[in-house]
């Protein structure tokens, strides 16, 4: 039970840590109508962020492969047909945000009357497109169907052996 307990301290952690990470990077990210001169101070908060987040995902991923093992069929369905609907969601959201961002901007970094103009996709202004509440929930679905596909092999691999 103590072993549960640290387990679940340290993901929550995790979790935190990650969630704390994406709103630093929201905060330091440049917002398109004000001119930046310090560069993106946000990369300094990416990489820790990346990695918590990762070792998150990857402690959900792990912690839901034992949740789902106790679903029926039909729940595990439900639960594949919902989580298929809220990626969509999140897809066109993470859509409608990037455009609206690109307009702001004047255009890619490829226009000349951007404002990220030869600057990259990854810069002081366009962070939040890669770190957002959408971003932060696709990741979360995608773990939770990663780990319906891996109970689904781990329970055809069990069968196959016995």
């Amino acid at each position: 039970m103590r072993q549960r307990t640290v387990y679940l301290v340290f993901w929550i952690m995790l979790m935190i840590l990650s969630i704390m990470g994406f709103i630093l990077i929201d905060l330091c990210t440049i917002n398109p109508t004000q001119i930046s001169g310090n560069g993106n101070v946000a990369i300094l908060f990416t990489i820790p962020t990346v990695l918590f987040y990762l070792l998150f995902l990857f402690n959900f991923v792990r912690w839901f492969i034992v949740v789902v093992h106790e679903f029926t069929l039909k729940q595990r369905l439900i639960l594949l047909i919902t989580l298929s609907i809220t990626f969509i969601v999140l897809i066109l959201l993470e859509i409608d945000f990037v455009q609206n961002l690109i307009d702001l901007l004047g255009g890619g970094p490829e226009d000349p009357e951007s404002r990220i103009y030869q600057f990259g996709w990854y810069n002081q202004y366009t962070n939040t497109l890669f770190f957002n509440w959408i971003t932060f929930c696709m990741g979360i679905v995608f773990s939770i169907f990663t780990a319906l596909c891996f109970r689904n092999l781990k329970k055809q691999l069990t069968s196959s052996i016995h």
